[in-house]
């Protein structure tokens, strides 16, 4: 802990926790599309509640850390930075939470030569999501080990853009499909390849503020 002392400790334990919990929300949406194409609806409304009890808990945490930083003028030279990273790293796991919401009250049919690229498409939105928040943990600690750690976010989010580019050239040269369901499975190719997107961005801040440190 390079630039804030002992009494700060317990704000950075917060922000750690809210970090933690994008993971862990990550996680389960992960968990929350095996059961889906498994179609196990039920275990699937279990998830997307789980999910959205942590992403109100994320709004919580986040709330509380910066009630913390403005009452007891915690990190003034960084405050602005790191209040609009918690706001940019909050779009995140309200992304997810949509995401399994619309997955649970629509039940796209994506069909079974679709899961696979699917699959890769949120197990890339994993990658990027790993890399942001271990570069987030080393703001405070080793600014130039965001840097290293953000820089991985944004090719990693060009493996999702081909793979989303793939499943969109699937879904769309599948004869064999109406309009309207092809436009509803691109809606969910757009809508999970997102969440790289938001990732990109935030590793993108962290960047910038990471050289002024």
């Amino acid at each position: 802990m390079s630039f804030y002392k002992n009494y700060q400790k317990e704000l950075i334990d917060s922000i750690n926790l809210f970090l933690n919990n994008i993971i862990t929300i990550n996680n389960i949406f992960e968990n929350l599309m095996e059961e889906f194409f498994l179609k196990n609806y039920n275990k699937v409304e279990n998830l997307t509640n789980e999910i959205s009890n942590l992403e109100s808990e994320c709004d919580m945490l986040r709330r509380r850390i910066e009630r913390k930083i403005y009452q007891e003028t915690l990190i003034p030279e960084h405050r602005g930075d790191v209040l609009g990273l918690l706001e940019n790293l909050d779009k995140i796991p309200g992304q997810l939470q949509g995401n399994a919401h619309r997955i649970n009250t629509e039940k796209p049919e994506i069909y079974e030569e679709l899961h696979d690229d699917f699959n890769r498409l949120i197990q890339n939105n994993t990658a990027c999501i790993n890399l942001l928040i271990s570069g987030s943990k080393q703001y405070f600690i080793n600014p130039k080990k965001t840097i290293e750690e953000c820089l991985l976010v944004s090719s990693q989010e060009s493996v999702g853009d081909k793979i989303s580019t793939k499943l969109k050239n699937l879904i769309f040269n599948n004869t064999s499909l109406e309009l309207s369901k092809k436009i509803h499975l691109r809606y969910f190719v757009e809508n999970i390849d997102e969440v790289s997107n938001l990732a990109e961005d935030v590793a993108d801040r962290l960047i910038i503020s990471s050289f002024k440190n």
